[in-house]
């Protein structure tokens, strides 16, 4: 449960009174079921032990649990998704340790808090990484070396950026699914050649990827040779709210129609252009993308 106060004393007592309200025998030795009460700045987040950290909690918030230090060392030892990018840019306590990660969301640069904390990736699963930029190409390599089973790569651009060569230089024989959509840049024929000849395009199963015309649709189909799920995004935050979308053909015409009709003129041609076993449909869930399974 949380509880939100931008007065401070009030947020105190009330924290006090609910974190009490747990200390008693029945709850602490008849149920065995402990608590921990966050207090931050604008909040108050209770949750029992067994529970992840709530989204509100931080390690620069006050933290008082009913269970005993070890115990509480063990739960945050145990906790298996990170998806706070500034997580690990505040002081965390030298004690803990966290070696069962299977979902890491961070931004660059990597401290040298980081591995003192968190001593081995062997169960990492999903990486996301945000601020990208080439410069970080050794220290992205070094994490990848270090997550021997690793499935799913996630990289995030800012969109001033131009596209960042050392993306088709990454090795790690674990990965099958890129997640460039947020990597803010649409690809061109040549990147797209490039990715897809790349080590981490060559094994990839499924990919994510904005394009900036629909002839590098076809490249990236043709030449994954593994690739079985492709996501095209294809409009950008200008035209989100908009009837019309405007899609490049052939690199140089920009032509302008309504949405559904750009739309089923698009699943047709690539329809039309890719082997008959393909499978071009529109997402449900995001109108202007497209989702073809080879």
């Amino acid at each position: 449960m949380r509880w939100f106060s931008c007065d401070q004393q009030i947020k105190q007592n009330e924290a006090e009174k609910l974190f009490n309200s747990f200390r008693s025998s029945f709850w602490i030795y008849e149920k065995q079921w402990f608590v921990r009460c966050f207090i931050g700045e604008h909040v108050i987040s209770l949750n029992t032990l067994s529970n992840k950290p709530d989204e509100y909690e931080t390690i620069l918030g006050l933290c008082k649990y009913t269970c005993s230090d070890d115990d509480y060392q063990k739960y945050y030892n145990c906790i298996t998704t990170i998806n706070n990018i500034t997580f690990f840019n505040q002081p965390i306590p030298p004690n803990i340790r966290l070696s069962n990660i299977t979902y890491l969301c961070k931004e660059f640069p990597f401290n040298a808090q980081f591995w003192s904390i968190v001593p081995n990736l062997n169960r990492l699963k999903t990486l996301t990484l945000s601020s990208y930029d080439d410069t970080m190409k050794s220290e992205v390599q070094a994490i990848l070396d270090r997550a021997p089973y690793l499935t799913t790569l996630s990289i995030q651009q800012n969109a001033s950026l131009p596209i960042q060569m050392s993306l088709f230089k990454y090795t790690n024989p674990s990965i099958r699914k890129l997640d460039l959509e947020d990597y803010v840049h649409y690809f061109n024929e040549k990147e797209c050649l490039l990715l897809s000849r790349s080590s981490l395009g060559v094994q990839c199963e499924v990919l994510y990827i904005r394009v900036n015309n629909r002839e590098n649709i076809t490249t990236l189909v043709k030449n994954m040779v593994n690739l079985r799920i492709l996501r095209i995004y294809r409009s950008d935050e200008k035209y989100s709210d908009s009837a019309h979308i405007y899609l490049k053909r052939n690199n140089d015409e920009t032509f302008r129609e309504t949405d559904n009709i750009n739309t089923d003129e698009l699943i047709q041609w690539l329809k039309d252009q890719l082997s008959s076993t393909s499978v071009v449909v529109k997402d449900l869930h995001y109108v202007h993308n497209i989702l073809i399974w080879t």
